[in-house]
C-alpha cells in the first residue's frame, strides 16, 4: 500500500504488519498520534524530542520529528524549523500533543493517522483531556485515519465516530494465535515459580520446544517487584518497561526502568505503557501475561489487549512469536454479580437518554431560560455524559465514560467472572486456545514493603545453602549482598547468631580471621597439588580431595566434582571402564593456576 484509506476507522487485523510505516514512508505530510511515549522511543530510536531517524526494511530511512513530554521554546524552535526544511512532513505526537500541534501547523495541510485507536476507550478513565482533544481536532486535517488491529466494539465507540465509515484489511494467509489458559488461584505466585524454573534449567520447555527468556506482560508495578524480590532477581537479570516517573522510581525501590530499545534481557517484565505498538526481538523468548481478579488493572482485555501482546515479538525464527501464557485467577466477588452484562447496558443507555433529553432541551431554549438550567444541568446527575461547549452555549452529549464503563464492566465480571467465560470469551475473539487447566499454588509470594534487613536476607540463604544448595536464587543474593557468602562460610550461622546479624560486628570478625579469597587461594592450591593432570580422576575421588581441601582452610563447603572447572580444564562427568568396571570419571587436561613450592 502507498497510503492508507482516509476518513476511516481502518482495521488492519493483523499486528505489526507495517501500517505506520506506509505513514511514515510515503509522499503525504503526516501527523501519527499515538497513545504512549515508549511509541514514538520505539520509532524514532531517541529517548527525548526531536529529530529522529525511522530505518526500514528496504534499507531506506526518513527524519521523523517526535514529539512527547512538555512544550518549551526549545522543542518549538525545532519543529517550525523541521517543518520550514522538510519535505515530506513526518510528525509523530502523543495523543495530548494534537491540540496544541493545531496550534503551532496548518492541519489541512496535513493527514492524521490515530494509531492504536482502540487506547481511546480504554484510557479514557485516566487520560480524558488527551483523548477528548484528538475526537475534537480530528475533523481540522486534510483526512484522518483511526488505525488498530483490535479496533473498539461497536458497542463501545464514541459517539462522535458513529458516521465514520468502517474499513477492514483482507489477508489471505494469517498466522493463528494460540493461548494456553492457566487459571490458578495465586497468579504471581504462580509467575514467581515459572522464573525459578528459568532460574534452575535455564530454559523452560513449551510443546517440546525450549524457551530461554520470559516476556512477562503485567500492568502492575507494584506487583512487578513483589515477584522480582520473592525470586531474588537483581538489575542484571530484568529488564523493566514501565512510565519513567517519580511515582514508579519509588515503587520499583532501586530496580531500574528501561524502554523498549535496551538491551532484552532474560527476564522482560512489561507494563501497558508498552502492550502496544513497540517491538522486541528475541530468539526463545515466551510471552506471558498476568491477570489478578484482586487488581482490575492487569485483568487484560481479551479483544485488545492480549491479540496485542502476541504480537509484541518480531523475530520471524521465534517458535512461540505467536503463543502466549495467560496465567489467571477469576472473580470470586459476589459485588454487582446480581446484574447482568445485559442489565447494566440498559441502565447506561438509560442514563445516556435522559442526558440526551436534557441537551436537546438546553441547546434550542432561549438564551434567557438557558441561564436558569446552565448550573443545573452542570450539577444534574447525568452531567457526566454531558460536556459544556463554552464558546457556543451549548452542551454536548459526551458517552465516552459511560460506555468505558460498561466496557470494564464486561471484562471484570462477564470476562473474568470463571474459567470457562475466559476461555468463551476467546474463542468469541476467533483465538485459538488449549483446554483451560486449574492449578493450586500453596505458598504466598514473600514480598515486604520495604528492603529486608541483612538478618532475613542471611535466615534466607542459610536455608537455600542448607536445604538447596543448587539453587540460582544463591548466586543472585550473593550478587546483591556479597557479605552473606564470607560471613556464611568464614563464620558459620551460629557466629553470626551470636553477633546479632550486625554487619558491622561480622565485619570486624571476618577482618581478625582474614578474608574469603585466602581461604579460596589455599583450597585451589592443595587441590592443583593433589589432582594430577593428564589423567582421568573419579568423581568419587575428586569429591573427597575437594573436601579436604575446604576442611583444611577452615572454609563450609559441599564438594562438587562440577566445581573443578574452577581450578582445570577438564572434561564434565562421564562414565568410563575402569579397571572392568564402569565408573564417573573427569578428564583433567591442565592446571589453571601455577602454585610455587611453599619452602
Amino acid at each position: 500500500m502507498n497510503d492508507l484509506p482516509h476518513n476511516c476507522i481502518f482495521n488492519k487485523v493483523v499486528t505489526g504488519c507495517g501500517g505506520t510505516t506506509v505513514t511514515l514512508q510515503n509522499d503525504e505530510d503526516y501527523i501519527i498520534a499515538v497513545p504512549t511515549t515508549e511509541l514514538i522511543i520505539n520509532k524514532i530510536g531517541r529517548p527525548d524530542a526531536g529529530i529522529g531517524t525511522v530505518k526500514f526494511h528496504d534499507g531506506t530511512s526518513r527524519q521523523v520529528f517526535g514529539l512527547h513530554g512538555r512544550y518549551s521554546i526549545g522543542i518549538e524552535r525545532d519543529l517550525m524549523e523541521y517543518v520550514a526544511n522538510s519535505d515530506p512532513k513526518k510528525i509523530i505526537c502523543t495523543y495530548d500533543k494534537l491540540p496544541k500541534l493545531c496550534e503551532l501547523i496548518n492541519p489541512k495541510r496535513y493527514r492524521l493517522l490515530v494509531d492504536e485507536y482502540h487506547r481511546l476507550l480504554k484510557d479514557y478513565s485516566y487520560r480524558e483531556r488527551a483523548i477528548d482533544g484528538v475526537l475534537d481536532y480530528f475533523r481540522r486535517f486534510r483526512s484522518f485515519c483511526f488505525m488498530s488491529a483490535t479496533p473498539i466494539q461497536p458497542l463501545f465507540k464514541p459517539s462522535c465516530l458513529e458516521d465514520v465509515e468502517y474499513v477492514e484489511a483482507e489477508w489471505q494467509d494469517k498466522e493463528k494465535m494460540r493461548v494456553k489458559l492457566l487459571q490458578t488461584n495465586k497468579p504471581y505466585t504462580m509467575a514467581a515459580n515459572i522464573i525459578n524454573k528459568y532460574l534452575l534449567n535455564g530454559y523452560v520447555t513449551v510443546d517440546g520446544i525450549k524457551s530461554h527468556e520470559a516476556y512477562f506482560f503485567i500492568n502492575s508495578v507494584t506487583d512487578i517487584v513483589a515477584i522480582l524480590e520473592h525470586c531474588h532477581l537483581s538489575n542484571d537479570d530484568v529488564r523493566i518497561i514501565c512510565a519513567n516517573n517519580e511515582e514508579n522510581e519509588k515503587k520499583l525501590k532501586g530496580y531500574k526502568i528501561s524502554s523498549s530499545l535496551s538491551d532484552s534481557k532474560r527476564f522482560n517484565f512489561i507494563t501497558s505503557k508498552s502492550f502496544e505498538g513497540a517491538d522486541y526481538y528475541s530468539d526463545t523468548g515466551l510471552c506471558f501475561v498476568v491477570s489478578s481478579a484482586s487488581n482490575k488493572h492487569t485483568l487484560a482485555s481479551i479483544d485488545t489487549d492480549i491479540p496485542q501482546i502476541a504480537g509484541r515479538i518480531r523475530t520471524k525464527s521465534n517458535p512461540f512469536r505467536n503463543k502466549l501464557i495467560h496465567i489467571f485467577n477469576t472473580n470470586h466477588r459476589k459485588l454487582n454479580l446480581d446484574v447482568s452484562f445485559e442489565e447494566m447496558k440498559e441502565i447506561t443507555e438509560q442514563s445516556l437518554s435522559k442526558a440526551r433529553d436534557t441537551i436537546d432541551y438546553f441547546n434550542d431554549a432561549p438564551a434567557n431560560v438557558k441561564d436558569h438550567l446552565r448550573d443545573n444541568i452542570r450539577h444534574d446527575l447525568n452531567s457526566l455524559y454531558m460536556s459544556y461547549d463554552k464558546a457556543n452555549d451549548r452542551f454536548e452529549l459526551n458517552d465516552r465514560l459511560p460506555k468505558l464503563e460498561l466496557y470494564n464492566y464486561m471484562v471484570n465480571m462477564e470476562i473474568y467472572k470463571n474459567g470457562l467465560s475466559v476461555a468463551k470469551g476467546y474463542e468469541g475473539n476467533g483465538i485459538e486456545t488449549t483446554k483451560y487447566n486449574y492449578q493450586k499454588v500453596t505458598e504466598n509470594l514473600e514480598f515486604s514493603a520495604k528492603k529486608p534487613s541483612f538478618k532475613e536476607l542471611f535466615l534466607k540463604y542459610v536455608d537455600l545453602m542448607e536445604n538447596h544448595p543448587y539453587s540460582p536464587s544463591i548466586m543472585t543474593m550473593e550478587k546483591n549482598e556479597p557479605l552473606l557468602r564470607e560471613a556464611y562460610i568464614k563464620l558459620g550461622a551460629d557466629k553470626v547468631k551470636s553477633l546479632r546479624y550486625t554487619k558491622k560486628a561480622i565485619q570486624d570478625a571476618l577482618i581478625s580471621i582474614g578474608s574469603t579469597e585466602d581461604a579460596e587461594q589455599k583450597v585451589a592450591q592443595i587441590i592443583v597439588k593433589n589432582i594430577p593432570t593428564g589423567d582421568p580422576i573419579k568423581v568419587a575421588k575428586a569429591n573427597q580431595i575437594i573436601a579436604d581441601a575446604y576442611t583444611k582452610a577452615g572454609v563450609r563447603h559441599t564438594a562438587k566434582a562440577k566445581d573443578l572447572h574452577k581450578w582445570f580444564e577438564c572434561s564434565d562427568p562421564k562414565s568410563k571402564r575402569v579397571g572392568g568396571r564402569v565408573v564417573k570419571c573427569v578428564d583433567i587436561y591442565r592446571a589453571k593456576y601455577i602454585f610455587k613450592d611453599e619452602a
